[in-house]
Formats: C-alpha cells, sequence, structure tokens
C-alpha cells in the first residue's frame, strides 16, 4: 500500500475524533493548549489500537508463508481480501448509522480533565482497531507499521483539534455529513484493496 493510501485512510478515521472533540469543547471551557495534548492523546491511542489491530490480523490471516505458490495460497489470499473489505464495511456502516444519523446528539463529556480524553481516546480508536484488523488480513504490519501509524497520528491530532477550535467558538459542525463523507472514503478504499488488491 502507498503512503496516499493510509493519508486518506487516516482522514477518513479522523473525522470521528472531528465530532467528537468539537462536541465536547462546545460545552466545557477548555484552553486551546490542553486541548491540544487531549488531540495529542486521542491521535495516539487511535495510532496505537491501528497497529494492534494489524499486529492480530497478521495473527489471525489465513495465508502461512509456508504455502508458497499454490492454488491453495491464492484461495486462502482471497478468503483474506474478503475479511478486509467485510470489517471495512462494517465500520463505514458503523460511522453512517452511529455518527451520521440524524438524531445523533454530540457528546458533551467533560474534557477539561485527561481522564476523560483517555477514555474518548479508547472511544474514538475502535474503528482504528477494526480497520487495523482488517489491514491485517492483507498486509504485513511490519512492513507498514510507521506508514499506517503516523499519518493516523498527525492526522487526528489535527483534526481532533480543529474540532476543540470550533467547538471553542461555538461554530456549527454538520457531523452527519463528515460521517457520510468518512464512510465513502472507507468503502472505496476497501472496494480499491478488494478489487485491485
Amino acid at each position: 500500500m502507498s503512503i496516499i493510501e493510509f493519508i486518506i485512510l487516516a482522514i477518513a478515521l479522523s473525522f470521528e475524533a472531528l465530532i467528537v472533540m468539537h462536541g465536547c469543547a462546545s460545552k466545557s471551557n477548555i484552553r486551546l493548549t490542553k486541548g491540544l495534548a487531549e488531540s495529542a492523546i486521542i491521535a495516539l491511542e487511535s495510532s496505537a489500537l491501528l497497529i494492534i489491530g494489524m499486529w492480530i490480523g497478521n495473527l489471525l490471516r489465513f495465508t502461512p508463508e509456508s504455502l508458497g505458490e499454490s492454488s491453495t495460497r491464492d484461495l486462502l489470499t482471497d478468503s483474506d481480501n474478503l475479511v478486509c473489505l467485510a470489517l471495512m464495511i462494517f465500520v463505514a456502516l458503523r460511522l453512517m448509522f452511529r455518527t451520521g444519523s440524524k438524531k445523533h446528539k454530540a457528546p458533551s463529556y467533560d474534557i477539561s480533565r485527561f481522564g476523560t480524553a483517555v477514555l474518548l481516546g479508547i472511544a474514538v480508536g475502535i474503528n482504528s482497531l477494526l480497520v487495523g484488523l482488517g489491514l491485517g488480513f492483507r498486509i504485513d504490519a511490519g512492513d507498514n507499521i510507521w506508514r499506517a501509524a503516523v499519518p493516523l497520528f498527525v492526522i487526528t491530532t489535527i483534526f481532533a483539534l480543529l474540532g476543540v477550535m470550533l467547538g471553542r467558538q461555538q461554530k456549527d459542525l454538520r457531523s452527519r455529513r463528515y460521517a457520510l463523507v468518512a464512510a465513502l472514503f472507507i468503502l472505496a478504499f476497501a472496494l480499491k484493496g478488494a478489487i485491485w488488491g
């Protein structure tokens, strides 16, 4: 996978951090420097969960390295790609129906404490864990760990901080639109991987 693909995936996964941090910052008084620190915490947890997911996916992969070139290997590789596709579709649907639904209300957790940011990071990082699990079925974690984790950390930090800034200014955020864009990015990524490998 190219670095551009990882960047597109990181953008899609970062939209939830933007939505969550916007909702929290609009309800609590938080300094921008603290918002930056909490954004970095959330981004670090998302990146860590992505890496964990990739390693677990590598362990659960159907295709053993010992098969070499064979029709059995091709069949198992197809199974790995289908598992990846299914997990990506699940994450996209989760984003659309949870964050992108009309009834969705922005969370209003008190993010003035770092403990809350740590818990939010885990909640936001669930999608990263699932996407990492899917990627682990398709690609080798050892070769791609930094190309996957670094863009996610940087982009999630920026998006989460942007959410804090917009929330502090009480700017309106069309969370449904952002969730749908994120879901479309993930679906496009998944279909590209399933069709072109």
